[in-house]
């Protein structure tokens, strides 16, 4: 049976002298891992088309345990992040997010589209992190972690400032609710920046300005809630800190609002 699919590379790793393994997150399939054969060879027309953070339309033949690679037509290269490093390592976080949180062939295409569009905003001259951002929201709701921030999560209640955020519980406790828990406080401006993530709202996104205080705040709350919620440390997370650091690597500092 043969199908196909758009795909983004998540990884590829060698199969034999000139195969290779290819993980993928498909538009129609979810993630899966497919043969690539011959591609490590120098006129193989795959070669291009599975490279790690490329989007390509892939022609697949169902085998028994693995599908095989047919065909592929590269759609989206994503050139400018791969000439700018922390842009590489910013693509490169998001494949392993997905390789490590997502299980094999589970159609996720609202999740797919909110990829590619984050894809392409990375690689725009004015790109903001706070697009990476928006992709945690996105997967932590499609693995149904939605965070809940219009009640608390404990009693129901509407009458939630100070906003305490409890990580186990999955949303923001009231105040009497909150007595003796661990939670995460969140100011105003990073709570409205949060829902307009949950909401779906890219659009607003492109023209909201956020806060240095807001954005690291918001990095650090989906930080801490993506490991405990997907039980997983993100190595590339502190490869990306640690040369942020020790580089003073200027994504981080866009020329614009969002």
């Amino acid at each position: 049976m043969y199908y196909s699919s758009r795909a983004v590379v998540i990884k590829n790793r060698d199969l034999k002298e000139t195969d290779a393994l290819v993980t993928l997150f498909t538009e129609k399939q979810g993630k899966l891992t497919a043969v690539a054969r011959g591609v490590k060879r120098a006129q193989s027309s795959l070669r291009a088309c599975v490279q790690p953070f490329c989007q390509s339309q892939f022609y697949f033949h169902k085998g028994k345990s693995l599908d095989l690679i047919t065909q592929g037509k590269l759609l989206s290269f994503y050139g400018n992040s791969r000439q700018d490093l922390q842009r590489t390592l910013w693509c490169m976080y998001m494949m392993e997010i997905l390789d490590k949180s997502l299980l094999d062939r589970v159609p996720m295409p609202d999740l797919y589209t909110s990829l590619c569009h984050v894809l392409d905003k990375l690689s725009e001259d004015t790109f903001h992190p706070v697009w990476i951002r928006y992709f945690e929201i996105r997967l932590l709701i499609n693995l149904g972690y939605q965070p809940i921030i219009d009640q608390c999560v404990k009693c129901g209640g509407t009458q939630l400032r100070p906003y305490q955020f409890c990580v186990a519980e999955g949303g923001l406790l009231c105040s009497q609710c909150a007595r003796g828990q661990k939670v995460f406080a969140l100011s105003g401006e990073s709570l409205a920046l949060i829902r307009l993530m949950i909401q779906n709202r890219y659009k607003a996104l492109e023209r909201v300005t956020v806060s240095r205080e807001a954005e690291k705040q918001v990095e650090r709350f989906l930080e801490q809630y993506l490991q405990y919620h997907l039980e997983r440390r993100f190595h590339l997370k502190d490869t990306i800190a640690l040369l942020k650091k020790r580089l003073d690597l200027p994504i981080d500092k866009p020329s614009g609002g969002c």
